[in-house]
């Protein structure tokens, strides 16, 4: 028989289940202690510690909405708890809510100053806030108290690197690995930075490193074949290029045209239409056009018109978010390009894709997937960078692909697809450099 909620019996098995969630949560089992701090609770409803407790295994199963539930609960016993601020402002943060997230953590530091845990977190969620310089100060003080503490450094390397103060940011990845050699992650950005900086046998170490202390193999070991030290995959892995594109803001398009002379998306859109008119009768306009890899918009909107409909397409939900502000787009989608293809019904008489195949380095599955979606006549227009030395793509040093015209007119004609233009092209500059590459305009047989 249970014994009855409040009584003595029942507080001493509430304080012996306690025990053993918090058992369980230190030997990294959440699930298991989840379970004895509900039971715990009720047993002994209402305990703030181990509705603490509770949210906290709540976060680290992924239960987010839920560990903040148990943390107001907690809070709204006791408010001047600073541990249960820090632990719901990183439900918020983990849910995209980051002033939220801020106003936690601003809550914890105003219970107590000292705590390390919450000055970190105050500055990540400033970082994600865009609010650079003060995340910095907020680092620096952190790391003026607690100099041992290495994801501080680790974030403050990422922070400079976000104020375009790169030099600055290469001694605090090295102070991170000294920290803690162990943490993967600050080996991997070290690595990146070092390979931009040209010291390419360092970061093949430092790659090679973060492999072997387990940190994304897929990512580590794209960078490797990036260095010409592993090999490339079919395609860059797409966390790595979500994340590259969810870390821009409102200053992309602004770095992209003005700085990197960027005019891929105007060949492509002008291939596009000029390959769509020539093959159908005057006065003719496309019905439905796909931009895949969209981003904020650029080419989509210099195809709405002549198209009725536009649809885009992008892995980065910051893009996505973007490209609904120009409001050229009739539908968007935050999916994989190829899967987004695979899933759909509808038929496209355009489709673009501006600076898209760069992460794509095998492009057989997105041409069959995308194929049973042309219309007759349809036109597919794209960018690449060419690929000269034989080979079908490859994987360059800038983490990019390049693609042989031979490979792509082999394709082209595998699916049935007519060549109705290449266009070769400066698609646009790096360190003042051309990029160089083609725009190619592939049409559906009519019938």
């Amino acid at each position: 028989m249970s014994p009855t909620p409040g009584s003595e019996a029942a507080l001493a098995a509430a304080r012996t289940l306690f025990l053993e969630g918090v058992a369980h949560h230190e030997a990294g089992r959440f699930a298991e202690a989840a379970e004895r701090f509900e039971a715990a609770l009720a047993l002994a409803p209402g305990r703030v510690s181990v509705l603490i407790n509770l949210g906290a295994a709540r976060l680290k199963l992924g239960q987010r909405e839920a560990a903040i539930q148990a943390l107001d609960m907690a809070l709204a016993a006791e408010p001047q708890h600073a541990d249960a601020w820090t632990h719901r402002g990183l439900a918020a943060g983990e849910l995209g809510r980051h002033e939220e997230a801020l106003a936690n953590f601003e809550r914890a530091l105003a219970l107590d100053a000292r705590s390390g845990s919450a000055q970190f977190y105050r500055a990540l969620s400033l970082g994600h806030l865009r609010r650079h310089a003060e995340a910095l100060a907020v680092l620096e003080r952190l790391l003026d108290h607690q100099p041992q503490r290495a994801p501080a450094w680790l974030l403050r390397a990422q922070t400079l690197q976000m104020l375009d103060r790169h030099a600055e940011a290469l001694p605090c990845y090295r102070r991170a690995v000294a920290a803690d050699p162990d943490l993967g992650a600050a080996w991997s950005q070290l690595g990146q930075l070092l390979k931009d900086l040209g010291q390419r046998d360092e970061a093949r170490a430092a790659f090679e490193r973060a492999l072997a202390l387990g940190d994304d193999a897929d990512t580590n070991r794209y960078f490797l074949a990036a260095l010409g030290h592993a090999p490339a995959p079919q395609s860059a892995p797409a966390h790595y290029v979500r994340a590259l594109f969810d870390g821009y803001a409102d200053d992309f398009e602004p770095h992209l045209l003005n700085v990197l002379h960027y005019r891929a998306h105007e060949h492509v859109a002008d291939a596009a239409r000029a390959a769509w008119q020539a093959g159908q009768p005057p006065g003719a306009v496309p019905d439905w056009a796909l931009d895949l890899g969209c981003g904020t918009g650029l080419c989509g909107a210099r195809l709405k018109p002549p198209a009725r409909h536009l649809e885009g397409v992008d892995l980065s939900q910051t893009m996505i978010d973007a490209a609904r502000a120009r409001g050229v787009y009739d539908t968007l989608a935050h999916a994989d390009v190829v899967q987004h293809l695979q899933a759909s019904a509808r038929h496209y008489e355009l489709v673009v894709a501006a600076d898209t195949f760069i992460y794509l380095g095998d492009l057989g599955p997105l041409f069959a997937a995308l194929r049973p979606r042309l219309r007759p006549g349809a036109v597919l227009a794209f960018s690449v960078e060419t690929a000269d030395d034989g080979a079908d793509y490859r994987l360059n040093a800038q983490l990019r692909y390049a693609h042989s015209l031979a490979y792509l007119q082999r394709l082209a004609a595998l699916h049935g697809l007519a060549v109705a233009s290449t266009s070769p092209c400066v698609l646009r500059e790096e360190q003042r450099q051309p990029v160089r590459g083609c725009i190619v305009a592939l049409r559906a047989p009519l019938a």
